[in-house]
């Protein structure tokens, strides 16, 4: 059985997502199991913090949900102290989504794609869980540290006429005639 082509664009975003999330804790130190599972509910009582983060493109509608508890929050601020405030902690989770995202987005240049990612959205506290909105694909992943654990959500809406076309990455580091820089690097202006 072949896959049409939207369940076989699912497919490619929902690898892509993986692997960016992959190269995204690995960049922090981590490694990681990821693993798809269906309840992303986590232990009773558990201290939480999630982040929301839409991105759109023609076409193309995805959202990511990064929940992740509070020491691995912890653990992967740039301080490494347990000593971060409470609002550092909340802006460090936002950021940990927004990092996300923005790969998936790179990642997506590759097959002609192009999205606009949101600002992220962050809620805090014990037993919090996001309903799916109607009419998206959802995929729920478990990644598993010494640290702690992340529940990450992806929730994607693709048109019938959107298409993913693998493409050769850009030379010299530009696309559509603007510099690009390499992921990771940083834009003083």
């Amino acid at each position: 059985m072949t896959l049409n082509g939207l369940e076989e664009h699912h497919q490619i975003l929902n690898s892509l997502y993986v692997q960016a999330c992959s190269d995204l804790l690995a960049a922090y130190g981590l490694t990681v199991h990821i693993r798809e599972h269906r309840d992303d509910r986590g232990g009773p009582h558990m201290a939480v913090y999630m982040s929301i983060l839409g991105a759109a493109g023609e076409g193309l509608r995805l959202s990511s949900t990064l929940k992740i508890d509070r020491d691995l929050v912890l653990n992967t601020h740039p301080l490494h102290s347990p000593e971060v405030l409470q609002d550092d902690l909340e802006d460090w989770c936002r950021e940990l989504n927004n990092q996300l995202v923005g790969r998936v987005k790179n990642k997506l240049l590759g097959y002609g794609v192009e999205v606009t990612a949101g600002l992220p959205l962050l809620i805090s506290g014990t037993d919090v869980v996001r309903l799916p909105e109607a009419d998206s694909e959802v995929h729920a992943y478990c990644v598993e540290s010494a640290h702690g654990q992340i529940a990450l959500t992806l929730t994607t809406l693709i048109a019938p006429e959107v298409e993913f076309h693998e493409s050769e990455p850009p030379m010299d580091g530009e696309m559509n005639g603007e510099a690009v820089m390499a992921e990771g690097m940083i834009a003083l202006f």
